[in-house]
């Protein structure tokens, strides 16, 4: 990966991108170059069928392939046909830009005209509506759950008569002999996973040079959306997430609309990384995953990454 999902009025594109419009025209702008067009067969949107939908983003990405380009922005092919299913629109995209990003460390971005119309399974729309549903209920009724940021104190798993000397005296002994920082536990679950670096990255929607300074930097601070992904990546359930977030020093919070859809599906033990996008992105205009700053924008990235 990655693959992220834009809203097609707010994507500005970048200097070396590749842009997919019409029905098969491709687009090509490398820098102090004028811009190549190259056709791609594709059929029309109004009569385009599932499978001629699969084959037209994958002639689209091999040619930018082909082309060595970095980026590429796709417009969601089939957005407005009648004949076809919103949700089987939204999959061949996702399923064919993934598969191909399996095996490249482009940068795709997938174009949509109408956020709100991204369809989900419909048993997950049901669940996601109901479990969105009870926490604004509870937000309306106050009495939603605390947010809990905590430290797990190795050794130390309750309190005793003497509460607040023991958790003193244990936070004094976890403070002299510290605690493993966010890379440190990250590379742990990696290992205790079973998992490969690689896939780790790629399924967390995250490139390789921004996966490569979180390995290299043991002080590392990431983003919590960045945490978020690579929980999606491993697969972590709800404390084990909450434990990653907390040595970022952040948290989840049952008020945020973007960690109530985060958290639904870890509860629920959905760990497809596009599905959650497609919710995010539908209802907040985000979604999980980042790549490193380029020159241009290195600044301002920085500090994000690093806040």
């Amino acid at each position: 990966m990655p693959l992220f999902i834009v809203k097609d009025e707010d994507f500005t594109g970048h200097p070396e991108a590749v842009v997919f419009s019409g029905s098969a025209d491709l687009h090509v702008r490398k820098k102090r170059s004028p811009e190549v067009k190259y056709e791609i067969p594709c059929s029309d949107d109004e009569t385009i069928t599932v499978s001629e939908l699969a084959s037209c983003y994958r002639n689209i990405l091999n040619k930018a392939a082909s082309l060595k380009c970095a980026d590429i922005a796709i417009p969601l092919l089939g957005e407005d046909s009648e004949a076809l299913p919103k949700e089987d629109v939204l999959n061949t995209a996702v399923s064919e830009i993934s598969a191909f990003l399996q095996n490249s460390d482009m940068l795709v971005y997938l174009k949509v005209r109408n956020p709100a119309a991204l369809a989900l399974p419909e048993t997950i729309e049901k669940e996601l509506y109901l479990s969105m549903h009870r926490q604004k209920t509870a937000e309306d009724n106050h009495s939603l759950p605390p947010v809990w940021p905590f430290i797990f104190i190795d050794g130390y798993d309750g309190y005793d008569d003497d509460d607040v000397p023991l958790l003193n005296s244990a936070l004094t002994r976890k403070m002299n002999s510290g605690s493993k920082t966010f890379q440190e536990r990250l590379l742990e679950l990696i290992k205790e996973k079973n998992a490969d670096e690689v896939t780790v990255y790629k399924n967390a929607n995250i490139d390789r040079k921004l996966f490569s300074r979180i390995r290299c930097n043991k002080d590392y601070t990431p983003s919590k959306n960045t945490v978020l992904a690579l929980a999606i990546a491993l697969r972590l359930n709800l404390d084990e997430t909450q434990d990653l977030l907390v040595r970022a020093g952040l948290a989840l919070s049952p008020s945020i609309t973007f960690d109530i859809i985060v958290s639904f599906f870890i509860e629920n033990q959905i760990y497809d990384i596009s599905k959650i996008n497609i919710a995010l992105f539908r209802e907040t205009g985000q979604y999980l995953g980042e790549r490193s700053a380029r020159k241009s924008d290195s600044k301002k990235s920085e500090t994000k990454e690093t806040r």
